[in-house]
This record gives structure tokens, C-alpha cells and sequence, in this order.
């Protein structure tokens, strides 16, 4: 057992810092930083950030002709000052900046162990033990049905982590850190706490190995119908549909039909908002479903005024980099130690 246990021990420590080996590996982690532009499975890849400046655009048009804005150009519009110049905004630009960096050099070898990991144990439990054969084929209409179901899985998910996130007090101590911006810009969105990464990777992991296993020996074109540029067609779609924009004052929704089964850029300011109306509403990524299936939905229906941030005035804490890493730690102990108190 001690064996196992110090087996396991080493290739975790191999894995998380792959990066520092040598120079080397160091040096092509760094340069695989600006890949992230042209990786159409990063939110920054060029057609994602492409679309959403169209669109607001577009929206900006529309609501010069509607008399909707009295910002005098697009870049007023889109960029206002007082958001992008907010000291909140400058901490998104600098915590994106560290993570992006650390991303490469630590978090992607630790979430691709946990993938890897994962896809042995699901190969091991459902093809050795309980003898399911993967099928070499499959058509079109199997494909595409398997696709939806796998993504509709993955955001059930994604729904319930969030939740999690949101109820239990040690994890919300984590996600309190994206929580405690106090304007939203895209840069908002990469605030994020590579613990809530972390748990979100783990959660996600069988789905992904299920998605490995099932597709393993169908290749070429019997799944490239599916595919665009690497990714699936579904996620590519949903990533031209304004994704920079859930995370912007730029009010944005799919119109009164679309907005009850996909999740727009407004559902998504909704839930930044402190309303008491707002507040742990919308916790679903892609579909609504989840949300109006367990009581969570609120619909957009005409723009809001919105203040974001935390109810309670936490976002005070979060002013460095430093205390964005560090301090969810401090709290999610003193969370534990207060559970422990009430149970004893």
C-alpha cells in the first residue's frame, strides 16, 4: 500500500510541474500562451472574441436608431471608461495575466491528468470488467443524438457544480472570487479560482471519458459532420453567440422564444446581480432547462440596472492577485473549523 501511495504521490508531482523539468519544457509552455488565440477550444480563440465585438455592434446600431445610448462612438459604447478604468477591471487584467501564464505551466497538465486518469478507469470498469465493446461505427443520426446527449449531460453537470458551489460554505469560499468583481468586462470572466477549475475538471471528468470511449474507434469522416475546426459544432456555435458578452454591460438577449431553452449574455449578468430577485438564479452555462426544471430560471425580459458583486460586501476583501489565490483558503479553514464547532 505504502508503495502504491508513493507511486501515485510521484506522478502527481510529475504531472504538475511538467512544465519545470528543464528549460526546455519550460520554454514550450510559455510559447503555447499565444495558441490560445488560434485553439478554437479556448474562449479566445479569434472567431469567439470576433463575434462578440460584432454583435455589440450591431447592438450599439440598434440602439443608436432607438435612441437607446448616448455614447458618441462604438468605442465609448462598447469600452467606457469608467468600466474599463474601474480598479476592479485593472485586478481582471492582472489576475488573467498570472493565470494565463500559470494555466500553461501548471493547471492544463493537472485537468489533462485528471482526464487521462479517468478515461483508464472508465477503459478498465465498463470495456474489461463489464465487457462492453466500443462500436467501430456509428451513423450519422447515432453520432449526433450521442453529441447532444453527452453536451445536455455535461451541462447538467456544470449546473449542479454550480450550485454546489454557490450552497456549500467551504466551496463558496472559492467562488466567491469570481463573485467579487464589482463591474463585469470580459476580463471578469477569468477570474476564476483554480479550485473551482479544479473541482469543475473532476466533475466533468466521466463525461469526458465516456465521450473518449464511445468515439475511440469512430474517426474520420463518420464524425467530422460533427466537427468544425476540432471542436464540436454544437460548442462552436454556442461560442459565436456573444460568449464575451456574458460578462459585459452590454445588455444582450436571445429574444422572448430563445431565451426559455438557451442561455443568453443577460441570463448570465442576472446572475452576477446582488438583487435579492437575482440572486442564486441562472446557474445553468448553455441550456436553461436545468434552471427552470429545479426552480432557478429568471428570464430577461427588458434590460435592467444591475449592481454585481457580493451581497454581503466581501468584494472589499479581494483588492490583489495575491488575496484573490490565497485568501479563499483562509476562509474555506475557517469555514471548516466553524462546521466542526456546530457538529461537535
Amino acid at each position: 500500500m505504502i508503495e502504491r501511495i508513493s507511486w501515485f504521490v510521484e506522478r502527481v508531482w510529475e504531472t504538475v510541474f511538467a512544465s519545470f523539468h528543464s528549460w526546455s519544457t519550460f520554454q514550450e509552455a510559455l510559447e503555447r500562451i499565444p495558441l490560445v488565440f488560434v485553439n478554437f477550444t479556448n474562449g479566445l480563440a479569434w472567431p469567439y472574441l470576433l463575434s462578440s465585438l460584432g454583435l455589440a455592434w450591431l447592438l450599439y446600431f440598434v440602439a443608436l436608431r432607438q435612441g437607446g445610448t448616448t455614447a458618441k462612438s462604438f468605442r465609448e459604447y462598447a469600452f467606457p471608461a469608467h468600466l474599463y478604468r474601474h480598479p476592479s477591471t485593472l485586478l481582471d487584467f492582472r489576475f488573467m495575466a498570472v493565470d494565463t501564464v500559470l494555466n500553461f505551466l501548471m493547471w492544463i497538465p493537472v485537468f489533462s491528468g485528471v482526464g487521462l486518469l479517468t478515461a483508464k478507469i472508465l477503459s478498465v470498469v465498463v470495456i474489461q470488467r463489464m465487457g462492453w465493446e466500443p462500436p467501430g461505427s456509428l451513423t450519422p443520426a447515432a453520432i449526433a443524438v450521442a453529441t447532444m446527449g453527452l453536451l445536455l449531460l455535461s451541462d447538467l453537470i456544470n449546473y449542479w457544480a454550480h450550485v454546489w458551489l454557490h450552497k456549500n460554505p467551504v466551496l463558496w469560499s472559492f467562488h466567491q472570487v469570481h463573485h467579487s468583481a464589482e463591474v463585469l468586462t470580459p476580463a471578469a470572466a477569468f477570474r476564476v479560482h483554480p479550485v473551482e477549475n479544479l473541482i469543475t475538471v473532476m466533475l466533468q471528468a466521466p463525461v469526458a471519458g465516456l465521450s473518449a470511449l464511445l468515439f475511440q474507434n469512430v474517426l474520420g469522416r463518420d464524425r467530422q459532420f460533427m466537427m468544425i475546426f476540432g471542436v464540436s459544432i454544437f460548442g462552436f456555435i454556442y461560442g459565436l453567440l456573444g460568449t464575451h458578452l456574458r460578462h459585459s454591460h452590454i445588455w444582450m438577449s436571445y429574444g422572448p422564444w430563445l431565451n426559455r431553452f438557451v442561455m443568453s449574455p443577460a441570463h448570465h449578468q442576472l446572475h452576477h446581480s446582488i438583487a435579492p430577485r437575482h440572486w442564486n438564479k441562472n446557474f445553468g452555462v448553455k441550456f436553461t432547462l436545468w434552471d427552470a426544471l429545479f426552480g432557478t430560471l429568471y428570464v430577461p425580459r427588458e434590460p435592467e440596472t444591475l449592481q454585481v458583486g457580493l451581497p454581503d460586501l466581501d468584494s472589499r476583501d479581494f483588492t490583489t492577485v495575491r488575496k484573490l489565490y490565497f485568501l479563499p483558503f483562509e476562509k474555506a479553514g475557517r469555514g471548516l473549523l466553524s462546521l466542526g464547532q456546530r457538529r461537535r
